[in-house]
């Protein structure tokens, strides 16, 4: 009797092993989440400073066994002062996800109704973006602004030498603003900065970088982040770094 059991279980595993081989992949599941505390809206915007939000795409399971690829993806925004950063591939195999940051940098007084669109394989998945420009800030804010060049990339620096960028940071605000500078950190970048603990309104301070790379190839360190109070829900005001040792 127990060797009867016995068989009779086995077959019954074997049997459900071939039928799993036989499971068919199931449609790709996109996914598209604001992860930032804001969701997907900017809130008074200073004409002038930009507020980041950020997303993340995943190709989901969604508790199916087998998920296709998400394939041919194609991140793209609309809106005035909309900006686009990401790392998504053109592919996302099942449980695979990638990040996407989208800027608001308005220019003039107005209402954003924009969207980030998110084309694939399986279609397009949107979300609204939106947001409210304003010449000055109510009640009354210390908001800070790079001013002047913004460029983030060091170029291609020989090992031994260095590439120094001074970066302007104003209170463009209308009330005194407490600031923190977070400056990059990886092998051969190195910063300084002379900002004090409250900027007052319509006052500068510099940070200054510095790349010397040890090694050769791309080099990519954490960005230079300018935090603040008008700034916090939205990832303060950063600035990607990028250089090259050669």
């Amino acid at each position: 009797m127990t060797r009867r059991l016995f068989s009779a279980g086995l077959l019954a595993t074997v049997a459900v092993l071939a039928a799993c081989g036989n499971i068919e992949e199931s449609d790709p599941k996109p996914q598209l989440d604001a992860i930032s505390t804001p969701g997907t809206a900017y809130g008074n915007t200073l004409i002038g400073t930009r507020k980041r939000l950020d997303f993340r795409l995943r190709n989901s399971d969604a508790g199916l066994p087998k998920v296709k690829p998400l394939m041919e993806i194609a991140p793209s925004i609309s809106g005035p002062g909309v900006t686009l950063s990401h790392t998504c591939p053109t592919q996302l195999n099942e449980g695979e996800e990638c990040f996407l940051a989208v800027y608001y940098e308005p220019t003039v007084a107005g209402t954003l109704a924009g969207e980030l669109r998110i084309a694939s394989n399986a279609g397009a998945k949107t979300l609204p973006l939106s947001g409210t420009a304003v010449a000055a800030l109510d009640p009354a804010a210390g908001a800070v602004a790079f001013v002047g060049s913004t460029a983030g990339d060091f170029g291609t620096v020989v090992r031994g030498g260095s590439n120094t960028i001074v970066y302007v940071v104003r209170n463009i605000g209308n009330a005194a603003d407490a600031i923190t500078v977070t400056g990059p950190t990886g092998s051969g970048w190195s910063f300084s900065e002379d900002c004090p603990d409250s900027l007052a309104v319509g006052t500068s301070c510099n940070v200054s970088i510095t790349f010397a790379p040890t090694a050769t190839g791309l080099s990519v360190p954490t960005p230079l982040v300018i935090g603040d109070p008008y700034n916090a829900s939205y990832g303060g005001l950063s600035l990607p770094l990028t250089g090259t040792g050669s």
